[in-house]
């Protein structure tokens, strides 16, 4: 019942921003607007998309090598799409739980520990589109926004380092004096930690731990270079450079974060929108802007994982039976 609610309320948020998107927006301008896009650009767009999964899945084997070293970054590529495009699918972002159950059952590594990775990357996304962000502000000279709350983004990115820190020394901190005598009561709880610890352990290594943050870095970069190639044909070029496609990344990437439907459509329109207009982008064009490379990705994205998830023997429809009732085959 709670996931059904929770499913209704996603779709209905969803729709009303994308109502909030389009109510003073004039479709026939619209349809102008999008024939006058200059498809030159959106080559090295569509290349980039797939380039920017392969960087999401060579970080996620230096996550998951530690737990087993066989995993390859061709797998982790297509068990990141096969996620992402289940998330783009189905509702409760069960894409995430999906992967990290095909990765436990493909590799025996415990689904906790996946989880424990999977989590790594989400904290690592927060740290590094920040970081990213915060440049772009200091030498793109943007004011305002998000920007207003410096202090407290601050004091969030340094509580998340300091997460991730204790989980990488999380040895040590097994063997404190200050925790030993917890764990000795309660071994079930340690060997719990010890399998979350895991999933940080590719950070023991300074060569890997820096490799992650950079595949991290790149992949984000990437994600604003097409932010910025998709101004360029649509004739925003001297509106939106790469500084602002960073800033232009990290508020979708605050706008994915609000529940609502598969895809978040509506979410993702409306707060670009407001940014460019922001810029002095008319919200026609600015809808249009979001919209079409919204939907462009989406579709990348999606029959490419979709093909993936077929060809490891599954279907959309065995995973929705088989996640959305909170089943699923464990993995010890």
């Amino acid at each position: 019942m709670k996931a059904k609610i929770s499913i209704i309320a996603g779709f209905l948020v969803g729709c009303l921003l994308l109502y909030f998107a389009l109510r003073n927006i004039d479709f026939g301008k619209l349809a102008a607007i999008y024939s006058k896009v200059d498809v030159a650009y959106l080559v090295p767009f569509v290349l980039v998309v797939p380039v920017e999964l392969i960087l999401r899945g060579a970080r996620w084997r230096l996550l998951l090598a530690p737990s087993n070293p066989a995993v390859r970054t061709v797998d982790a590529f297509k068990l990141e799409a096969a996620g992402l495009a289940l998330n783009n699918i189905l509702p409760l972002r069960l894409g995430e739980l999906a992967r990290a159950t095909f990765t436990a059952r493909l590799f025996q590594i415990p689904v906790i520990t996946v989880l424990a990775t999977i989590l790594v990357e989400r904290l690592l996304d927060v740290i590094v589109l920040f970081l990213l962000f915060a440049v772009a502000a200091r030498f793109g000279g943007i004011t305002g926004g998000l920007m207003n709350y410096g202090g407290l983004l601050w004091g969030l990115v340094a509580g998340l380092a300091a997460g991730i820190a204790a989980l990488i020394f999380a040895d040590e901190l097994v063997a404190h004096e200050w925790f030993s005598g917890f764990f000795a009561r309660f071994p079930g709880a340690r060997r719990l930690f010890e399998k979350v610890a895991m999933g940080v352990k590719g950070f023991h290594s300074v060569k890997s731990g820096a490799l992650i943050f950079l595949f991290a870095g790149l992949q984000w970069f990437l994600d604003a270079l097409n932010f910025y190639l998709l101004a360029l044909a649509f004739g925003l070029g001297g509106i939106v450079d790469i500084f602002r496609g960073v800033a232009l990344v990290f508020t979708a990437a605050v706008a994915a974060s609000v529940p609502g439907m598969p895809g978040y459509f509506g979410n993702f329109e409306l707060v670009l929108m407001k940014v460019l207009s922001s810029w002095g982008v008319p919200e026609d064009i600015g809808f249009a802007y979001a919209s079409f490379g919204h939907v462009l990705g989406y579709i990348i994205m999606t029959l490419l994982g979709v093909f993936f998830i077929y060809q490891m023997g599954h279907s959309v429809g065995k995973v929705w039976g088989e996640f959305s009732s909170g089943g699923g085959e464990k993995t010890p």
